[in-house]
């Protein structure tokens, strides 16, 4: 999860709990907090895997309409934190089995970036560039590790994986961005010295 000021998690997950609660035993208006809570990080989250605005807007949408309806099933036994990024990975995941032109998606994508400046930060937009290379699972993994910094048991209970699996694929999309980002540096560098060539 986010890092934090120290006791803001506490009061913070308080909050939400107590907002769980009221919920719970009726008080329907009381979701308003858990949406506010957390609707920014999860759209974020989708919109790295979606890469669409309009689809991401609906997917965190029916995310929040199923954690609600599945609200009385969410025990304290896990934060309340990784019970909703759990539903919303598997949302994602149904998702992308319904769209077969998810490769072509991808494809667009790559082809978008030369063509128009998207609308976000520079680390942002090199962090969007970053992720097409990875595989939707491995998107999945590196969001919630890098990003949202749940521990490597916390994303074995959302994705179903083996905490040992998750840390092995986290250790290997590391290597693999890594390994992108070299090569990048590299022919960048070949075609500045290849220009300084030029004009000498």
């Amino acid at each position: 999860m986010q890092s934090t000021v120290p006791g803001e998690t506490d009061d913070r997950n308080s909050r939400i709990e107590n907002a769980v609660a009221a919920v719970k035993a009726g008080d329907k208006q009381s979701y308003e907090i858990i949406i506010k809570q957390f609707q920014r990080q999860i759209y974020t989250y989708c919109f790295y895997i979606l890469k669409n605005h309009t689809e991401t807007e609906d997917a965190v949408q029916d995310i929040f309409i199923r954690a609600y309806a599945n609200l009385h099933r969410y025990g304290s036994s896990t934060s309340f934190s990784a019970w909703l990024y759990k539903i919303a990975y598997h949302h994602l995941i149904n998702l992308k089995k319904k769209q077969s032109r998810w490769l072509r998606l991808v494809e667009h994508f790559k082809e978008s970036q030369q063509q128009q400046q998207l609308q976000v930060l520079p680390a942002e937009s090199v962090t969007s560039e970053l992720l097409t290379y990875l595989t939707a699972e491995e998107r999945h993994i590196l969001l919630l590790k890098a990003v949202e910094q749940y521990t490597f048991d916390e994303i074995s209970g959302i994705m179903g994986l083996k905490a040992s699996t998750v840390r092995k694929k986290y250790e290997r999309l590391r290597r693999k961005l890594l390994e992108r980002v070299s090569h990048k540096e590299g022919a960048r560098m070949h075609g500045t010295i290849s220009g300084a060539n030029k004009t000498s």
